[in-house]
């Protein structure tokens, strides 16, 4: 472009747009050959060969033949290597020739060119780098997130639990109730006729004749039919084994709402760490995104400098290194503030 500035400079973005669009075919060039055979990375390459110089003409409106391509081609491809690069493709499309290139002034490689170089250089490097802790960032907050809700899920369950538990132990002591009022009752109740019976005389024997229906009863009225001692013994027995299994079952309800609330506290205690590691990564992407603003902002100033002060044999570089930040600013990563979780 420094050559050739007078002729093309005014349309210097069209030859931008011809650049962008050479690169993305030679990224869809790359992954068209077979996996085994291409490198394990992408890196630019520098021309495209027949088949996708083809495709490039016709993106650019230039619908040939496979006849009127190979015709045009071979005007295009300058070093007869079967490739066209973008210089080829330029001094095909605006009818120069190499020999005229060859001696019109290159502008060269000056310290302030290599300067803005290098400086868009770490613009690159520093908006890379903000772009991953920003990655980071999304990372560790989702994964906040999903600790706040686990912990949120541990509390709840801790707390039916802890209700399961107390209902358990309620049962438990209403089962030990129950069967104690039951027997304190027909204590009492054999103790009152016990003392009737050894008084003697008529009622005597009729208190006496009470025990003893009394005695040969179920002690806990959980059968209306008459049974047995031994089978009253037996449900006395059952009865306890209830009470016994009821407060079991609530020791180890209250076993399950301890392991359960200890379960809940360190999902919680994980939770804020992984907040505070989400809000870290946020503040440190932040960071990363405002130097490479300054970064970039000097880049700018800089070149806008030495375009001012620049002569004509560096228009084309300048323009161009202009461009590039310009593309760099629009792609720039962005960040909000960071959001606490807790």
């Amino acid at each position: 472009m420094n050559a050739f500035w007078k002729e093309v400079g005014s349309g210097a973005e069209k030859v931008w747009a011809f650049w962008t669009k050479i690169k993305e075919l030679d990224q869809q060039q790359f992954n068209a050959i077979p996996a085994a055979k291409r490198p394990e990375k992408y890196t630019e390459g520098n021309a495209l060969d027949e088949f996708w110089s083809h495709k490039y003409l016709e993106s650019q409106g230039k619908t040939l033949s496979v006849v009127e391509f190979r015709q045009e081609f071979k005007k295009i491809d300058a070093n007869s290597d079967k490739n066209m690069g973008l210089l080829e493709f330029l001094i095909w499309e605006y009818k120069f020739t190499v020999d005229e290139l060859m001696k019109r002034p290159q502008g060269g490689e000056s310290g302030e060119v290599l300067k803005a170089q290098a400086m868009l250089a770490e613009v690159e490097t520093r908006f890379k780098a903000a772009q991953a802790a920003l990655d980071q960032a999304s990372v560790t907050e989702a994964k906040a997130k999903s600790t706040k809700e686990q912990a949120v899920k541990s509390a709840d369950e801790a707390t039916k639990t802890a209700a399961s538990a107390a209902a358990a132990a309620a049962e438990q002591q209403a089962a030990v109730d129950a069967l104690k009022a039951q027997e304190d009752a027909h204590a009492a109740k054999t103790a009152e006729l016990t003392a009737k019976a050894e008084a003697g005389g008529v009622s005597g024997m009729k208190a006496k004749n009470e025990l003893a229906q009394h005695l040969a009863e179920d002690p806990l009225p959980l059968r209306k039919a008459k049974i047995t001692a031994t089978a009253a013994a037996k449900k006395t027995e059952k009865a306890k084994q209830s009470a016994d299994g009821a407060a079991q079952a609530a020791a180890e309800a209250k076993g399950k709402a301890d392991a359960a609330a200890a379960s809940a506290e360190s999902d919680r205690l994980s939770a804020e760490k992984a907040a505070a590691q989400a809000k870290a990564d946020q503040e440190a992407a932040e960071a990363a995104v405002q130097e490479g603003q300054r970064k970039l902002e000097e880049a700018e100033a800089f070149l806008e400098e030495q375009k001012a002060k620049g002569t004509g044999q560096t228009h084309g570089t300048f323009w161009w290194l202009d461009r590039e930040l310009k593309e760099r600013k629009d792609h720039m990563p962005k960040t909000g503030s960071a959001k606490l979780l807790f």
